[in-house]
């Protein structure tokens, strides 16, 4: 809870007087995970409530992003928390950056705080949005029932893309996105904790965002992994939601 509290209390920086562009928003919908999921971690993935607070930020500097979702409120037993904080320093006027990532899940009987410091690139070219980062992977995990031979650390490399689109359909705004990250050289004793299984990995998500008005809009999300989120090989949700923008 401490975590959740200072993460929240972080949201109104996004909004400085130095800001050239900023968002924030809430975010719920429900996540429905399909049989490949579903079948393998029972209620745990199958069709889960979700409420996310989220929030952007850029200036001549660089720029941050941050969310926090509460998974299962309605399930004591299921009930985990997400946090996720990135950010960029630009390195002059080029389109490099310095890149940090700070992400913590957490549930009953597991939890893991992953830390990716690294590089990026990214550029607006039109309605397009386009972001690469690579980065070295840190992580501190606790698995009640595998946590007594790894002791956390150094846990590979990480590698990420991301594109989007606005575009104006009908007098409607969309907004489209992609975005895939990749997890590599893991280490043999995470990958048999986590679930994971296999070396590589990687997870990633197709979404259509519809704003209807000025404030609220629509989410429809594909989620995918493969060897990632706790599972070897295949598995997939969509994901249904309502933003908000405060």
């Amino acid at each position: 809870m401490k975590k959740i509290l200072s993460c929240l209390l972080l949201f109104p920086a996004l909004f400085s007087a130095s800001s050239q562009s900023a968002m924030l928003a809430v975010e719920a919908g429900v996540m429905d995970w399909q049989s490949k999921a579903s079948d393998y971690f029972g209620e745990a993935k199958d069709n889960n409530p979700f409420v996310k607070v989220k929030g952007f930020t850029a200036n001549e500097y660089g720029d941050l992003y941050g969310h926090v979702t509460f998974e299962d409120p309605d399930d004591n037993a299921m009930y985990g928390t997400e946090i996720n904080l990135i950010g960029q320093i630009n390195l002059g006027d080029s389109d490099w950056n310095l890149y940090g990532q700070v992400f913590d899940k957490s549930k009953p009987k597991w939890g893991e705080t992953n830390t990716l410091l690294g590089i990026s690139w990214d550029k607006d070219i039109d309605d397009y949005y386009l972001q690469v980062a690579l980065a070295g992977h840190y992580v501190d995990a606790t698995y009640q029932a595998f946590d007594k031979d790894f002791e956390g650390g150094f846990n590979g490399g990480y590698f990420y893309v991301m594109l989007s689109k606005n575009l104006n359909v009908f007098d409607q705004n969309f907004k489209l996105s992609w975005w895939q990250e990749h997890y590599f050289a893991r280490d043999d004793e995470y990958l048999i904790m986590a679930g994971d299984g296999k070396d590589f990995g990687f997870n990633g998500q197709f979404s259509v965002n519809w704003s209807f008005t000025e404030n609220l809009s629509l989410n429809l999300s594909y989620r995918y992994a493969e060897n990632n989120l706790g599972k070897q090989g295949y598995q997939d949700a969509i994901f249904y939601s309502v933003q908000y923008k405060l």
